[in-house]
């Protein structure tokens, strides 16, 4: 009997970790406030501060449209539209890990509006004002990124569309990119601190916190698995690219102690089609383009202009 009761503690525990695993690694959290930054928390930002809420306000502010569609999977899935007049394509911004658009792109979105480009800034399933109840790191994001390249190529007839995406959102895109079902409308991918795949990112947290990746990495699978009904397996970022040909522009600061550079110069190297690497000095996760405006804003006209005169010269009909 006690050895009973013990199995029967020990299973309990295991439910009990099971959960907890999930709660901390794969819990949405649709509805939440992600909009605000706290700069107590994270000092790396202080600097740029002005900057960061100055960007934040332009898209906050800006006049724009509320878009909702649905995800395969029946999930509602929400988002921002920014129209430009004649715009010269069409770029849908896809966020990162428990946090929004808006933050995310507080800088560069406004340099992109005003450069002649219309916006999609959608809340990743599990934020927001989406639905879901759980983050995949990507693996089901990626479809519903092909849902908003549906959505666009209605709402923006006849425009090349560009997939940015950072953290999270950059791996998102990159899962997306190798798909077969890419429309020939994607014209590019702009990949910023993206990890490699959601197992190496999953196991260097772990580690990150000096847990033991062998025992804790297995369970967080499984939590995935049994309580997400994903496998964090199923698909890798660097894998995508090896099947990817549209032309991509890699971005990572070099100093990002949360994805490290060497999984940002890995996708790139991996990466099939035409592609740029840029990297950052002293650019912590995510911080790239404020702490080097400059090359950001170099690269990425570089890369659109590029791209987008390739297109117009090869006079492709998407109709």
């Amino acid at each position: 009997m006690i050895v009973l009761y013990i199995l029967l503690g020990l299973f309990g525990l295991f439910l009990l970790l099971e959960v907890f695993f999930y709660l901390m690694a794969f819990q949405g959290h649709t509805g939440a406030d992600f909009t605000r930054f706290n700069f107590a928390l994270k000092p790396e930002l202080r600097p740029y501060a002005q900057l960061i809420l100055s960007g934040k306000r332009y898209c906050l502010e800006t006049p724009h449209e509320d878009a909702v569609i649905r995800a395969r999977d029946g999930v509602k899935l929400a988002g921002r539209v920014y129209d430009r007049e004649e715009a010269r394509a069409v770029v849908i911004m896809m966020h990162g890990y428990r946090s929004m658009a808006e933050n995310d792109f507080s800088c560069s979105s406004e340099y992109v509006h005003k450069s002649g480009f219309a916006m999609i800034l959608p809340d990743q399933r599990a934020h927001g004002r989406s639905g879901g109840r759980a983050m995949t790191f990507g693996i089901r994001e990626r479809w519903d990124v092909m849902e908003w390249i549906k959505y666009a190529e209605t709402r923006f007839p006849g425009k090349r569309i560009i997939l940015e995406g950072l953290s999270m959102g950059s791996s998102t895109v990159l899962m997306a990119a190798g798909e077969r079902e890419l429309p020939p409308s994607v014209a590019g991918i702009i990949c910023d601190c993206g990890y490699t795949s959601p197992r190496d990112i999953i196991r260097t947290v772990i580690r990150s916190w000096h847990l033991p990746v062998g025992l804790c990495y297995p369970m967080v699978r499984l939590a995935g698995r049994v309580l997400g009904g994903f496998d964090v397996e199923e698909c890798s970022a660097l894998e995508a690219g090896r099947r990817a040909r549209v032309p991509a522009l890699f971005i990572h600061g070099e100093a990002d102690d949360f994805v490290p550079c060497r999984m940002g110069r890995d996708n790139y190297a991996a990466y099939a089609g035409p592609k740029k690497l840029v990297t950052v000095p002293g650019a912590g996760h995510g911080l790239s383009y404020v702490v080097d405006m400059p090359q950001c804003q170099r690269a990425l006209n570089g890369f659109l202009d590029g791209i987008l005169e390739k297109m117009e010269n090869s006079a492709i009909n998407l109709n």
